[in-house]
């Protein structure tokens, strides 16, 4: 019985070790992305229905990201979300979506609440897993050699995968593109604030 108390005991002291070195990890790649300052990030979205291209630029909390035929602004407080395919704009509080992976808002740090974090390996490269605390989408962040710039994010919840592999992202003095109803005449404004 003391064996495997001890074992146990081991277990969990190595697991809270990996969960240190994870969110560490995750502190160090925050850190990177908002030294850059004002950056862009070119992507590749790959799940089921196939490959799409997109963008991502980030300036201070501010935020415009471009995926298929969706585009996001995040402006201050309020969030903007342009569907094309259907001429809808939905508009709502930012602070809301302050959870979602990869918000430029704050980057992983209100991640640990959701997720338990693990630094490990994955396809050959240092990597973060991040498993849901209740349910939801296991999430590996896989880092390129320095060990804080992002190589590619995949998703897996179930029969469900997506991985987005990051194809550039540099420092950039172009401006945010900015939301206007008038860009977008004839689409339906849904407001949630």
């Amino acid at each position: 019985m003391r064996r495997i108390a001890l074992i146990a005991l081991l277990f969990a002291a190595s697991l809270a070790m990996a969960n240190e070195r994870g969110e560490a990890r995750l502190k160090r790649i925050s850190t990177h992305y908002s030294a850059l300052g004002a950056y862009k990030v070119e992507f590749k979205l790959r799940a089921s229905d196939g490959v799409q291209k997109g963008e991502l630029m980030v300036v201070d909390n501010n935020s415009y990201m471009r995926v298929g035929d969706t585009e996001v602004y995040v402006v201050d407080s309020s969030r903007y979300e342009v569907r094309t395919s259907t001429k809808e704009i939905i508009v709502d509080r930012a602070d809301l979506y302050e959870k979602d992976l990869l918000n430029p808002m704050n980057g992983f740090s209100n991640i640990a609440a959701d997720y338990n974090i693990e630094e490990c390996e994955r396809e050959g490269s240092l990597a973060v897993r991040l498993s849901p605390k209740q349910s939801g989408e296991t999430i590996y962040v896989i880092l390129a050699a320095d060990g804080e710039s992002i190589l590619k994010v995949q998703y897996s919840s179930g029969e469900h995968n997506a991985e987005m592999v990051l194809e550039s992202c540099y420092k950039t003095s172009q401006p945010l593109p900015r939301f206007s109803k008038e860009r977008y005449k004839g689409f339906e404004l849904i407001d949630f604030r």
